[in-house]
């Protein structure tokens, strides 16, 4: 389905089969014109399965990539200021502060923040390694990537900790579970990204502080409280479990629609409740206690 090259990456869609080739450039460039806040340098992500050598092959590739990829963001970055609409004549006068540049009509976009990710594998050595490599280039974060089992996830962050400059934000990818957001609070991480939270909605299964729950279980047909007591989100302040257990049953695009609502208000409050933990000195105590009945 795809090739990958030096240069870039060929794949053929899954949707019309219409073959699509991408560069680093290319990739920054689609990045931009989306106006994500943050965004990632071009990289390959290896399965555990590969061998040493052909993880070192792709380690090289990605550091490469992330060079190309922070000369084509500071090129677009640079377009942005000196654009002719980003000019006080064509803002009529504005003095918008020269960050923020016009992009259609009086819509402005700030800048946008790239980070560098860090592969390697399962290999120590190369996890040191490209921390050492990205942390070195001038990118405003930095992702953590790979595949990783629950046992392995903890140990990779620590070795990419222990080399990543303290002072820029790191972000570990595509994780997004409780107990693994615990873990990487607890190893320096700031950001997530996951899709569990909308995914596992839209099949029926819910966060509480007691653990998931799958809406579709009999349990819940007559259950006339919300999803969770004490929860604020729209779908808790509206709709009983009984409801949304009959969304469910009969197959409405409504359930997974609230069901998402609810997962991402309850991880958002969850990082909140990280958060605060922590201006409190009491993080590990608010670790135990969430743990010990969410896991339950």
């Amino acid at each position: 389905l795809a090739t990958i090259g030096n240069d870039g990456v060929s794949f053929r869609s899954h949707l019309d089969g219409s073959l699509h080739y991408i560069t680093p450039e290319k990739s920054i460039q689609i990045q931009q014109n989306l106006g994500a806040d943050i965004i990632f340098a071009f990289d390959e992500c290896t399965s555990p399965a590969e061998t040493e050598r052909y993880q070192e092959e792709a380690l090289s590739r990605t550091h490469a990539w992330a060079k190309r990829s922070l000369d084509e963001h500071k090129k677009l970055e640079g377009e942005k200021f000196t654009s002719p609409q980003s000019s006080p004549e064509r803002r009529g006068g504005n003095s918008a502060p020269s960050h923020f540049q016009e992009k259609a009509g009086d819509e402005v976009r700030p800048p946008q923040a790239l980070f560098g990710i860090v592969q390697g594998g399962r290999s120590e050595k190369l996890r040191k390694q490209s921390a050492e490599v990205i942390g070195s280039m001038d990118f405003d974060g930095f992702g953590i990537g790979g595949s990783f089992a629950k046992e392995d996830m903890s140990t990779a962050v620590k070795w990419v900790n222990e080399v990543l400059p303290e002072e820029k934000p790191r972000h570990l990818l595509g994780i997004g579970e409780p107990e693994d957001l615990f873990m990487g609070v607890e190893n320096g991480v700031d950001l997530f990204d996951c899709v569990a939270p909308t995914r596992i909605a839209r099949n029926g299964t819910l966060y509480t502080r007691n653990g998931k729950i799958n809406m579709m279980n009999a349990q819940y047909v007559k259950d006339f409280t919300p999803v969770e007591d004490g929860c604020e989100c729209y779908t808790c302040t509206n709709y009983t479990r009984a409801y949304v257990s009959h969304l469910y049953r009969s197959k409405e695009m409504l359930a997974g629609t609230l069901g998402s609502i609810h997962n991402v208000y309850f991880i958002n409050k969850l990082v909140m409740d990280m958060r605060n933990a922590i201006l409190d000195d009491t993080f590990f105590k608010f670790k135990e206690e969430f743990l010990k009945d969410y896991l339950k």
